[in-house]
């Protein structure tokens, strides 16, 4: 049976269109995981509102508020609530230059001036303190521990 080059391209196209599909058990696991992540919420919300809505108003409010600032971000933070980082730039320094960098043209958002030197110079360190251990580990030790004879 002749099959033309249209028909070809057609399957071609359907089976893009199923292969670009996320599979079944993706998608459940995502919604698993947003469920949870609500739950999650849904507690913490209940737990922050029971310590704002403890009304013990003494002669120390300023050090009052830190304490429920600090019971709100713990609660917060034991949920598992984090803003996602946002992406930072590294911009290498120039000699001379320090920290007084302007925006450069093309970097968007964050971006943090860094020492040129920085990274070679901890993985110096890193070496002299590996040097200072001694060598560079044991190797690969045979299975049996010692050797054939040393047992």
């Amino acid at each position: 049976m002749p099959v033309t080059k249209e028909m070809v391209e057609e399957y071609k196209q359907k089976w893009k269109e199923i292969n670009a599909r996320p599979i079944k058990r993706v998608a459940e696991a995502k919604a698993r995981k947003k469920r949870r992540m609500l739950k999650k919420m849904e507690q913490a919300k209940k737990k922050a509102e029971a310590v704002v809505n403890t009304a013990d108003i003494s002669e120390r409010v300023p050090t009052f508020l830190k304490e429920k600032m600090a019971q709100l971000k713990s609660i917060y933070k034991k949920a598992g609530v984090k803003k996602e980082k946002r992406e930072v730039t590294y911009l290498v320094a120039k000699k001379g230059v320090g920290k007084k960098v302007r925006r450069p043209r093309g970097v968007k958002g964050l971006f943090k001036v860094v020492d040129g030197r920085m990274k070679k110079d901890m993985r110096g360190a890193q070496r002299k303190e590996q040097r200072a251990k001694g060598g560079k580990g044991k190797g690969r030790q045979p299975k049996g521990g010692k050797g054939k004879r040393g047992k």
